[in-house]
């Protein structure tokens, strides 16, 4: 922490001398949609723009905010292709998204963060759409159309946002009605894959004190993988009506729906770890192993020729057969919801009111070397309420109160094939939250100001769940002692035990019947959780803000925020319990040389503590079964330098450095042992020991860096416009460069992602209003392939598989706005 004070003071002393316009003029803001054209590099006064944020849950600019956000517009967007969370892997260097197959997003910023792939655990980043906190991380769906901004806060955001943001918040932020302003804008994109995106937003006035706003979109590409997976198929629709019955009030309704189609992100393999004794560790193995790389294509697909043929020779251990085809994946999810906002002046402050309702049903199928396929059946449901009272200042107190109720179904059905395991989980999961909140800021002169901020919340959960699990294990001696169960079948991809051919007439979990003609039996493990928790827990903010010149802000917070605890529906992991982070900030946020130059640098230390980890293991049946547990504490430090330099009026630079300095000191879990398992492949320290009596492998990765977190993430851009009279033309170029990052729980050498760069070009055509447009476009030129998440899959001999970021896409975009 003296480091951070050091530094702190280094910046103070840099900032005041420096000459500033006398008095900075109220923010000419940068008001833009996605339809729109780019937005202006400059205001009218000649220096960079102003981006007004919502982030405080008060209107300010971006660099009046005292808080590490990182604000991206619609057109950066549009720029980078963001059509999904995903992607935004692209525009925020301190964010990290991953898909893992089916309908999950797990988001991670500076290495907080999780594995979510079901509805069991719940994310450590609040995603909010248009205000309201999205509990499942599959509602994400659709919501990349017609904005405003997206608004990415890193560091826990315990008090205005509250549990479930111990890593950070996304604020989604819809383009909303305008009084008075008749508007029909259009754009489409068409490129290689076949790739269309098409958009619409249509605003009308109903009167004077009323409009509407109906927006909508369609993505159809194929897939960026040979076998047709890692494709885009989606539609969403959004309708909002506002009404201002007088000029102290406010209504505007929103409802919404999406529906997410085509199969679904796709992994190709990478190779195989396979148990060797005796060996020592190498470079690509650890001790025990020695990897053989498959020799695909990385964007050949699982279900591609070669990737078949390749997995076709596998051994599936325990079984001793060879595995039969993967299932093919698909997705058929639907979202929907409905959003009311309501502010009124009262009482000398302004009462706002959301509450909202939001539903998901999925039907989705994903396969990977550890599934033959997983299918899968959930419905979701969301009530919300929040109500905010931003009192009238008394003398030199700002403050604002609040409430908060949340109320989540979730009821799911899968049938989880691991080719010697079936799981078959039916679950319901409920959770009422409620929370009250208020901030106070002390103004103790015109330019210093502390603040303190706090939240209560009190979570109960209830989960009532079943597991019935089918282990198909082989009689047969296993080559070269014997013949093993070769020929055998594979179990089929169901959702039911009553859809597995001789499962129903099985009696009981000490009892197993034949399965097939080859030697195989079939064992029956009934598992039963119905677990509950009542727990409530106080998240605050200190800061201090002080205004070292007219454009330049210093301010330093400490920060707690918590995630809450949980359930799995695997034997000996039943619960968990909450973590938390604990965060200290010192930033600086400058305009210079009459607002032309923009400089911000934030000093960040977190600790991270009972983290969460989501991950496949052997539950307490020695059965693989995917479970959250925690593990360890992490502390996590750095820096993150934020610039914009207005060269000349029409030539703009941009870059964002974040170092990161992430790092595991306590992180340990145990993996059940017995005469027959081998070692565990990690690349963490492995220990034979036991535990309550039971023989396991004490594994320990303390020392590790955390997931997703790269010690160096930049991102550079310059944008140049051209006039030629009536018409303009405006050249783009971005580039993105992560030094290596672990992207795979188990540490092995595979999941590292590397080093890369990347770049992404376009140039635009259009008119000097901006009225209408044509840009070509190309996106990761060197087509690098870049890997998001390895998963290592020792039940599925013992086989690797990468999911990628897109290949180099290209194309060409047309918008016009009537």
């Amino acid at each position: 922490m003296k480091t951070l004070f050091l530094v702190g003071t280094a910046i103070a002393a840099m900032s005041a001398p420096v000459p500033l316009a006398a008095q900075e003029a109220a923010p000419d803001v940068a008001q833009s949609h996605s339809l729109a054209g780019p937005a202006p590099s400059s205001d009218a006064n000649g220096g960079l723009a102003d981006i007004i944020v919502t982030a405080q849950r008060r209107a300010e600019t971006a660099q009046r905010a005292a808080v590490a956000i990182d604000v991206v517009s619609p057109q950066e967007l549009t720029r980078a292709g963001v059509v999904t969370a995903t992607m935004l892997n692209a525009t925020v260097p301190a964010l990290t998204v991953q898909q893992g197959g089916g309908a999950n997003t797990t988001f991670f910023v500076r290495g907080v963060g999780n594995f979510t792939n079901n509805g069991y655990s719940d994310p450590a980043i609040a995603f909010n759409l248009d205000g309201i906190y999205l509990g499942r991380p599959t509602s994400t769906t659709g919501t990349f159309f017609d904005l405003e901004r997206i608004e990415v806060l890193k560091g826990p955001q315990g008090t205005l946002y509250g549990r479930n943001a111990t890593g950070g918040a996304i604020n989604v932020i819809p383009a909303k009605p305008r009084l008075g302003e008749r508007t029909l804008s259009v754009s489409g994109s068409f490129g290689n894959y076949d790739a269309i995106d098409a958009e619409a937003a249509a605003n009308l006035p109903i009167g004077d004190n009323a409009a509407i706003r109906i927006a909508g979109k369609v993505v159809d590409r194929k897939g960026y993988n040979e076998d047709g997976t890692s494709d885009e198929v989606g539609q969403a629709v959004r309708a909002q009506l506002l009404i201002k019955p007088s000029p102290a009030v406010s209504i505007r309704l929103s409802g919404d729906y999406s529906h997410q189609g085509g199969a679904g992100v796709g992994a190709s393999y990478v190779g195989t770890e396979n148990f060797t004794p005796g060996t020592p560790a190498t470079s690509i193995s650890p001790p025990n192993y020695s990897f053989t790389a498959a020799g695909v294509d990385p964007f050949s697909g699982l279900l591609s020729p070669a990737g078949s043929a390749y997995f076709g020779h596998a051994v599936i251990p325990g079984t001793f057969i060879n595995p039969a085809p993967l299932a093919s994946p698909y997705l058929n999810n639907r979202y929907w919801g409905l959003t009311a906002e309501i502010n009124a002046d009262v009482a000398g402050g302004t009462l706002t009111i959301l509450p909202s309702y939001r539903r998901a049903k999925l039907d989705n199928l994903f396969n990977g070397p550890s599934f033959r396929g997983s299918l899968n059946s959930e419905d979701d449901r969301q009530f919300s309420t929040e109500l905010r009272f931003q009192g009238p200042r008394l003398g030199p107190i700002d403050w604002l109160v609040g409430g908060y109720y949340f109320n989540e179904t979730v009821k799911g059905l899968y049938g989880i094939n691991q080719y010697q395991i079936i799981s078959f989980q039916d679950f319901t999961s409920k959770t009422k939250s409620y929370a009250a909140f208020g901030r106070v800021t002390a103004h103790l002169s015109d330019s210093l100001r502390f603040v303190a901020a706090g939240r209560y919340t009190h979570d109960g959960k209830d989960f009532n769940g079943g597991a019935d699990t089918l282990i198909d294990l082989c009689t047969n001696a296993p080559p070269p002692f014997g013949p093993g169960c070769f020929g055998g079948p594979s179990l089929p991809v169901v959702q039911t035990l009553a859809q597995v051919p001789g499962a129903p007439a099985m009696p009981g979990p000490a009892n197993a019947v034949p399965y097939g003609t080859a030697g195989n039996i079939l064992f029956y493990i009934p598992n039963q959780v119905n677990a509950g928790i009542d727990k409530g827990r106080v998240t605050y903010r200190l800061a201090a803000e002080y205004d070292l010149a007219p454009a330049s802000l210093l301010y330093a917070s400490y920060e707690t925020g918590y995630r809450s605890g949980g359930f799995s529906n695997a034997p000996g992991h039943e619960t968990f319990e909450p973590e938390y982070v604990e965060a200290w900030t010192i930033g600086s946020k400058n305009r210079f040389f009459d607002r032309r130059l923009q400089f911000n640098v934030e000093l960040f230390h977190w600790r991270y503590r009972n983290q969460q980890v989501s991950h496949y293991g052997l539950d307490a049946n020695n059965s693989t079964n995917y479970f959250t547990e925690n593990i360890g504490r992490s502390t996590i430090k750095g820096v993150d330098v934020e610039a914009q330099w207005l060269l000349t009026p029409t030539t703009r630079l941009s870059g964002t450095v974040q170092y990161l300095d992430a790092r595991v000191k306590r992180y340990t879990y145990n993996s059940p042992r017995d005469a027959t398992s081998p070692p565990p492949a990690v690349g963490c320290a492995v220990t034979p020991t036991t535990a309550n009596g039971a023989p396991v492998y004490a594994i320990d990765c303390a020392g590790k860096p955390s997931y997703n977190s790269p010690r160096w993430s930049l991102n550079g851009g310059i944008e140049k416009s051209i006039a030629l009279g009536a018409h303009k033309i405006v050249l783009n170029g971005d580039a993105r460069y992560r030094s290596n990052s672990v992207i795979g729980f188990e540490y092995l050498p595979q999941q590292n992602s590397g080093a890369f760069w990347t770049f992404d070009a376009s140039a635009t055509f259009g008119a000097a209003d901006d009225h209408w447009a044509v840009t070509g476009f190309v996106r990761n030129l060197t087509d690098k392939a870049v890997p998001l998440f390895t998963q290592f899959v020792a039940p599925a001999g013992g086989v690797i598989s990468s999911i990628y970021a897109p290949p180099r896409t290209y194309g060409l975009r047309v918008r016009y706005t009537f």
